[in-house]
């Protein structure tokens, strides 16, 4: 992280309260953190791509339901009969729009569909519905892009900057460079964790900071 977003990041008081909230559920905390620390960020750590998109869907509509304002993008992959890969869509949760991140190369094509160029336009649409008014950013992924020091990370930087924290879905392939990007600023849940009513998971996602 930059110096400008370590800042931010430290601006984020837990207080007692928080730590209230922590005791009262165990699951939710961080065993390699301080207490003291604050988490501006809450990383949902995942192995199931495909799982965890679901949850994630679940959960940002349980939180619509109650009346959070989000922002953010949330992942859906749309299946081809005759391609091997799958077509990646990103839902814009504060604008509503569906953006295609992905190429079409063929029937047989197996590596990465990803198109960096729509990834931006995604982002740059996402950022424009994200405002201190926003209650929570939420990004389906700290992907590759991210691990390389592109995709979602100015979007993470932003919402930082105007105090709102970020939910975000970690591939567990990626813990480790994220965990370098979030220095210490992150909580850390396995999505293996939550049940199947998203309503109480969504209260316990949700920001109390």
């Amino acid at each position: 992280m930059s110096d400008a977003v370590n800042a931010k990041c430290s601006s984020f008081s837990r207080g007692p309260a928080q730590d209230e909230a922590d005791n009262r559920n165990p699951r939710l905390r961080n065993s390699d953190m301080q207490s003291n620390t604050s988490h501006p960020m809450t990383a949902i750590v995942y192995s199931d791509g495909p799982r965890f998109e679901t949850v994630l869907r679940e959960v940002t509509a349980a939180m619509a339901d109650q009346g959070m304002r989000l922002a953010g993008l949330v992942q859906h992959s749309r299946s081809n009969p005759d391609r091997r890969k799958c077509d990646m869509l990103l839902q814009d949760l504060a604008m509503g729009e569906l953006h295609l991140i992905s190429d079409d190369r063929g029937a047989h094509a197996s590596g990465c569909v990803l198109n960096t160029d729509r990834l931006l336009r995604a982002c740059e649409t996402a950022q424009a519905g994200l405002s201190d008014r926003t209650d929570l950013l939420v990004l389906c992924k700290f992907g590759k892009a991210e691990a390389e020091g592109g995709g979602f990370r100015t979007l993470i930087a932003k919402a930082l900057e105007l105090s709102v924290p970020v939910l975000i879905g970690v591939p567990l392939i990626n813990l480790s460079p994220f965990r370098e990007f979030s220095a210490g600023f992150a909580r850390e849940i396995d999505v293996t964790e939550f049940g199947t009513d998203w309503r109480p998971v969504a209260a316990d996602l949700a920001p109390q900071i």
